[in-house]
């Protein structure tokens, strides 16, 4: 069984599709589900529903496992984040099975980020860092590149800017030195973000500007919306409300498009609020209700409480108070489920122990390292030691060509020599020898070996 390609058409998976059965129809309807994953998140679902069904006959673990994990980011992506959940933890049942770390590693990847979505903030760090344990110990540097993201968004969301940007450095860094375009451009996201939050508005918005240059070119097409929806918000701070507009509703588009809810809910308040900043009240509230009405189809407190919020500035700017603190006191409600102080501990001490535990491989790794070395050079030593030298002067009878040793005993060249190198001899005569000794011999030979 071949691995699953991405990218790969989805035409001609169709066509291939209509004459497959059995394993090889299931491997199709992954590559579906895999080639759908950006561009139509349900049909994403619907291929890979199909092959999991009929993957219950053959039992092939290893295409159970690609299955589980597009599915469960699908179903993230649209926001059924306990669905995603369901198919995430099946497949860490699968890898424990197929014993596949890389897959392992991708699935604590796929879990962290849908508590990340559900706000459990000190479950979606665990799982990240589970992961990224992973990866350091198989040095997979790209993928490393991605979950130190995640975990600078992580940082970001409890307000640690200081370890948010450290991580998100990392991350750049490693993207920039290995061409991985897609990863470094999800990271100059992030860091656009962070500085927004720190209001370096000029960084911030050279951040998103590299980001959506790149993601332009790769034609990350629903990716493009996030990043315009981030400009837009940065021209919001500067004032030019028409620029903000202009990129939200540019990314609305795209989101309505893809059927991203999540997306296009927290854009129609950023319109909202563009609309409510220039007092064209009616529009503003015209696009609180748009987004209020997609918030039942979310169960995501985090980003309920980013939607309240939100509202909540919008009925205050057009003088709406009563609703105004109905909707800060639903936020306020949210915020101090989400943000507890207990919440933050774990975080910490999710941080320390991974630090510890980094600390302890790194040692270990360092002690075995020297064992090794020790090791080695004692075999160079022991090789050494009975690796046999001739050097210097040598004694030698110029009669008998014996040499005489160290203790001036008198001993045959070639016992010599074997005594003291790794040399061993082999006797015979030289030609001369030979006319001396056997005359009769070498004129024989000297007759057959004649020209004709």
């Amino acid at each position: 069984m071949t691995d699953i390609t991405d990218g790969q058409d989805t035409e001609a998976l169709k066509n291939k599709l209509l004459e497959a059965d059995g394993l090889e129809r299931i491997k199709i309807l992954a590559d579906l589900s895999v080639s759908y994953r950006e561009t139509d998140r349900r049909k994403a679902i619907e291929f890979g529903e199909q092959g999991l069904e009929l993957l219950k006959k053959t039992g092939d673990k290893k295409l159970e496992s690609i299955i589980l994990n597009e599915l469960c980011w699908a179903y993230q992506c649209i926001g059924e984040y306990q669905t995603a959940l369901e198919y995430g933890f099946r497949n860490l049942e699968i890898t424990d099975i197929t014993n596949d770390e890389i897959s392992r590693s991708d699935t604590f990847n796929r879990i962290g980020i849908v508590y990340y979505k559900l706000s459990n903030i000190d479950e979606a760090l665990d799982y990240f860092l589970k992961s990224l344990r992973i990866l350091e110990e198989s040095n997979e540097i790209l993928k490393i590149s991605s979950l130190l993201n995640n975990i600078s968004i992580i940082y970001s969301s409890l307000n640690d800017e200081s370890a948010a940007l450290n991580y998100c450095n990392r991350a750049i860094e490693i993207s920039e030195k290995h061409g991985c375009l897609t990863n470094l451009a999800n990271s100059l996201n992030n860091a656009g973000s962070i500085f927004r939050r720190a209001d370096e508005l000029e960084k911030a918005l050279e951040y998103y500007q590299r980001a959506l240059e790149i993601r332009q070119d790769l034609g990350e097409t629903w990716k493009i919306a996030r990043v315009l929806t981030n400009i837009g918000m940065i021209h919001d701070d500067l004032n030019d409300h028409d620029k903000a507009l202009d990129c939200f509703f540019r990314a609305l588009e795209i989101e309505m498009e893809k059927g991203d809810i999540i997306d296009a809910s927290q854009t129609l308040l950023s319109i909202s609020l563009s609309y409510a900043s220039t007092n064209r009240f009616k529009e503003a509230y015209e696009y609180v209700e748009k987004g209020l009405a997609k918030i039942d189809r979310i169960d995501s407190p985090g980003i309920r409480r980013s939607i309240y919020q939100s509202c909540s500035e919008v009925c205050e700017t057009i003088g709406n108070f009563r609703e105004a603190l109905e909707f800060h006191k639903k936020y306020k409600t949210l915020n101090d489920e989400i943000y507890t102080e207990d919440s933050s501990r774990k975080v910490n001490e999710l941080r320390v122990e991974y630090e510890s535990d980094k600390k302890e491989r790194e040692t270990e790794i360092n002690r075995l390292r020297n064992i090794e070395l020790a090791r080695t050079n004692e075999d160079l030593k022991k090789a050494l030691n009975e690796v046999k030298h001739l050097s210097g002067l040598l004694p030698i009878c110029s009669l008998c060509k014996k040499i005489r040793d160290d203790n001036g005993y008198w001993e045959q060249i070639e016992s010599y020599i074997s005594d003291h190198s790794e040399a061993l001899f082999s006797h015979g005569l030289c030609p001369e020898c030979m006319r001396k000794l056997y005359p009769e011999i070498t004129m024989h030979n000297k007759s057959e070996n004649s020209c004709n």
